[in-house]
């Protein structure tokens, strides 16, 4: 109620105009006005800033949760399996729950297109590797003559 009182519904502080609490000339009419920041069109208590940012948290962390897990089955549907975290195991530790790990997938295959490409890079390789041994040998040619 006092934190009501001294702060506006946006987070700015109310100011004080008076230096004394007798120079309120109605309080009744003072503190209805200073709530009145906190009550909605309909008459009922608006929820508290940090009851709203609590809400505001838990639901991104909701969305977090749910983008994480999609994630997890798209790498499971993939073929990668990744390690349980470690949060959760002591958790669940603590909990006196048992943590069950799935068994490795198989890894996938290359596909052949994967296979051509990397083909065609060592060929790459291996020929730039001729050209400078070339250039080398030309380069030692020409310094010792």
């Amino acid at each position: 109620m006092l934190h009501a009182l001294d702060v506006r519904g946006d987070g700015t502080p109310w100011t004080y105009t008076w230096s004394s609490v007798t120079e309120i000339r109605h309080p009744a009419g003072w503190v209805r006005h200073r709530l009145s920041a906190r009550i909605g069109p309909d008459g009922r208590v608006l929820p508290l800033p940090s009851r709203c940012r609590a809400e505001a948290d838990a639901r991104r962390r909701a969305e977090q949760e749910a983008r994480r897990r999609e994630w997890e089955a798209m790498a499971r549907a993939a073929g990668r399996v990744s390690s349980p975290r470690p949060a959760m195991e002591d958790t669940a530790a603590g909990a006196g729950l048992e943590t069950v790990v799935s068994p490795p997938a198989a890894p996938a295959e290359p596909s052949d297109e994967y296979r051509a490409v990397r083909a065609e890079m060592e060929r790459r390789r291996r020929e730039k590797e001729v050209v400078e041994m070339a250039m080398l040998a030309a380069w030692q040619a020409r310094r010792s003559a």
